[in-house]
């Protein structure tokens, strides 16, 4: 006569299969009373295959679908999405696949929305234009001053005439043929 038996523990709030555990013999009926651990039982879980889970409900196992361990994503939001026991991908409104940025999810896949990613990389070409223009119009000012107190150098004067001209052609990025994408930046006076 052994004095311990193998039971199967599982979660007290999911019921989800947790392991293999002991239990020992009652001190004071040792032919028959088993002291099973709080949320254990002797019924042993179903085999479960990949996205299952065994779950002690009432007096039997029964098996769940788990996505727990599998990084899903919305395809309302393109986030992350976390299942829990019993969610499906379907259920969730969720997929594997993770999304490409700019991406929407059409008939089953992700999708690139060109109108969007066109919008950000010309948002992001605006941005990079103001700052070389706040950088240029920074080089002007004491330039002019100087031409428009007649105390500017030759130097200062061509250099004065390259900043504006590098302004001009700064304002004309927008209409280049491979713009946003392929811009050919005007070189900045030395």
């Amino acid at each position: 006569m052994t004095d311990t038996k193998t039971v199967y523990s599982y979660h007290p709030q999911t019921g989800e299969y947790l392991g293999v555990t002991i239990a020992d013999r009652s001190p004071l009926d040792i032919e028959e009373v088993w002291l099973l651990p709080a949320h254990s039982t002797e019924l042993q879980p179903p085999e479960t295959d990949k996205h299952e889970a065994a779950v002690f409900k009432g007096a039997s196992w029964a098996i769940a679908v788990d996505w727990r361990a599998v990084k899903l994503w919305s395809v309302d939001t393109m986030q992350p999405v976390q299942a829990r026991l019993g969610d499906t991908p379907e259920s969730l409104k969720a997929t594997e696949q993770p999304p490409p940025p700019f991406g929407l999810w059409r008939a089953g896949r992700w999708v690139v929305d060109e109108v969007a990613q066109r919008a950000a990389v010309v948002a992001l070409t605006g941005a990079e234009i103001a700052a070389r223009r706040a950088l240029a119009d920074a080089a002007v000012v004491p330039l002019q001053d100087a031409t428009d107190l007649g105390i500017a150098t030759s130097a200062e004067t061509a250099l004065l005439t390259a900043w504006r001209r590098y302004r001009v052609e700064l304002s004309r990025v927008p209409a280049q043929q491979g713009y946003p994408s392929d811009i050919n930046w005007p070189q900045k006076p030395a």
